[in-house]
């Protein structure tokens, strides 16, 4: 299965030129090479069996929501810029 619109890093604080950077670096407009260098494809036919706790929900497409949840780790993973909501902040001991 193909992904042909570009990947969403999703509101950042980073300049256009910045985004643009990392969206060529990391191939984000191209998601067929970031899935092939990820190995997303096979990865989500292994997720996407689902737990015991999401078979009462149920899903439409197991295989796509893995394929999606996986690209969305992997972007976060790469860059991790995307979230800055979720980057780890570092701080010096005050002693």
């Amino acid at each position: 299965m193909t992904h042909e619109e570009p990947l969403d890093l999703g509101a950042t604080g980073l300049s256009a030129a910045e985004e643009e950077r990392i969206r060529r670096e990391h191939d984000l407009d191209r998601p067929e090479v970031f899935d092939r260098r990820n190995d997303v494809d096979r990865r989500a036919r292994t997720r996407a069996n689902l737990l015991p706790e999401e078979q009462g929900t149920g899903s439409a497409d197991p295989e796509a929501q893995a394929r999606e949840v996986l690209r969305d780790s992997d972007v976060r993973t790469e860059i991790p810029e995307s979230a800055p909501d979720t980057v780890a902040e570092r701080r010096e001991s005050g002693t």
